[in-house]
């Protein structure tokens, strides 16, 4: 139904307004390391730039590659193949891999990521618990999947990316 100045009228038959779209669909900020290919809502994105000159800070945990300077603000950088466990051999050098800046805009991070992909809009029908094994990542850092036809698109958790490990102890 359609509302304008206080009537209802009939929506036309087989049309869709964007705001149903909108709800049936969500997007997904995408890149890949490795042969893997990750997404990000769309909203958790805030920028991507290409290459940010990463100071490395002594003592960090393995997978912090150093912070980033983004015009004034100090960012924590994230690899990510080593956050999420990949196994990562002599890869790309660090000034090769891509800033995805994520998270909120008072904390937000830099994930290094190998190779920026699209911005892709997936139906909501399309998105899946993550299965029980995924080859090479662990599964604390993947909120859902999704099947696309060729490859399957591994729905990072934005708040595990961000947050510090937990204790093996």
């Amino acid at each position: 139904m359609v509302e304008t100045k206080g009537e209802t009228l009939p929506a036309k038959a087989g049309e869709r307004s964007l705001e149903v779209v909108r709800d049936l669909t969500t997007q997904f900020a995408t890149f890949y390391f490795g042969e893997h290919f990750f997404g990000l809502p769309i909203e958790d994105v805030i920028e991507i730039n290409r290459a940010l000159d990463i100071t490395p800070v002594p003592l960090a945990p393995e997978y912090v590659a150093g912070v980033v300077n983004l015009r004034g603000q100090i960012l924590t950088a994230v690899h990510l193949g080593k956050r999420i466990g990949l196994h990562v051999e002599d890869g790309k050098p660090l000034e090769k891999l891509n800033n995805l800046i994520m998270g909120d805009r008072e904390e937000p991070i830099s994930l290094l990521v190998e190779q920026i992909g699209d911005v892709m809009a997936v139906g909501i029908d399309q998105i899946e618990a993550p299965p029980d094994l995924i080859h090479g990542v662990d599964k604390h850092f993947v909120k859902n999947v999704c099947k696309l036809p060729e490859k399957l698109l591994i729905i990072l958790n934005t708040d595990n990316l961000q947050a510090p490990p937990k204790d093996k102890s």
